[in-house]
């Protein structure tokens, strides 16, 4: 990965958290807010190489756990197993919306999942919440909702569309 895209993507990620922590913190539509930084994790999973989307993945869920008021790991975990199953289904995926826009609501419902469940067993009592389902479901379906400009732009920042080839080009 060139040293310009790299920063170009740690700059993104840090505008995401900036505005996921900052502007949907007070719009809050249905008391819930997009989870950004996952989409953005998620959009540059599918074109980076699988280690640099790791720790784009751990790194993005440190900073995520320094702003929140989690347990310090609990995000960067989910966010690294996020990262993982991209990675694991991004050669099955097309660049047709309507099958990466249902694939981003599932990642980010088992995200914000594994989040509760992890969150019960470190003591943050998530899954108590009377809530959970809306607090796991509406930043999902913003997320997908949001994954109609967040994916493209994630492309054209890397430079990464697929240009379909035959087998006689070269």
């Amino acid at each position: 990965m060139k040293l310009r895209r790299l920063v170009a993507v740690v700059v993104i990620v840090l505008i995401a958290a900036a505005l996921q922590t900052t502007m949907f913190a007070r719009l809050r539509p249905f008391d819930s807010a997009p989870a950004l930084v996952l989409l953005v994790v998620i959009a540059f999973a599918r074109h980076i190489p699988a280690e640099a989307a790791l720790i784009l993945g751990f790194g993005a869920g440190v900073l995520q756990d320094l702003l929140a008021d989690s347990p310090l790991g609990l995000w960067a975990l989910v966010f690294t197993s996020a990262a993982y199953f991209v990675l694991r289904f991004r050669d099955r995926l097309e660049d047709d919306f309507s099958l990466i826009g249902p694939f981003v609501f599932a990642v980010t419902a088992g995200s914000l999942a594994l989040f509760s469940v992890l969150g019960t067993i470190f003591g943050e009592k998530t899954l108590a919440d009377v809530g959970i389902i809306k607090k796991v479901l509406l930043p999902s379906l913003y997320n997908m909702l949001l994954a109609a400009l967040i994916l493209p732009f994630a492309t054209w920042v890397l430079g990464a569309a697929r240009r379909r080839t035959t087998p006689f080009e070269l």
